[in-house]
């Protein structure tokens, strides 16, 4: 499972491409992508416990199934720690879901200043 680190309070946006089972890019038009992010494994109860929940309607090139999921910092403000998230696609006729995968939230790095 692939893993994402964040800096806690830093924003973050990724890139993603959606494909359908055939590995062709899903065309995302009129489509609703949900990122929900939690401490617990995704299951139809733990979306209300989410930390973070992102809903993109508007995608960088939908026809080729490509949108950006963007993390504000009051987003990453939270306890540093593993995190599970997956992305949920919802349409006319469709609703699917991807592989699960990790964010790490990790303390940002502190400067010395002398």
């Amino acid at each position: 499972m692939n893993t994402i680190e964040l800096h806690k309070g830093n924003p973050y946006s990724k890139s993603v491409e959606i494909k359908d089972s055939a590995g062709n890019a899903l065309d995302l038009t009129g489509r609703t992508i949900f990122c929900s992010v939690k401490s617990l494994r995704d299951d139809a109860d733990t979306d209300a416990e989410a930390v973070i929940t992102k809903e993109v309607t508007s995608h960088s090139d939908p026809t080729n199934g490509q949108s950006v999921i963007t993390f504000t910092e009051d987003d990453t403000d939270i306890e540093p720690g593993l995190y599970i998230a997956d992305i949920k696609v919802y349409g006319e006729g469709l609703n699917a879901n991807t592989d699960p995968f990790y964010i790490e939230i990790i303390r940002p790095k502190t400067e010395r200043i002398s």
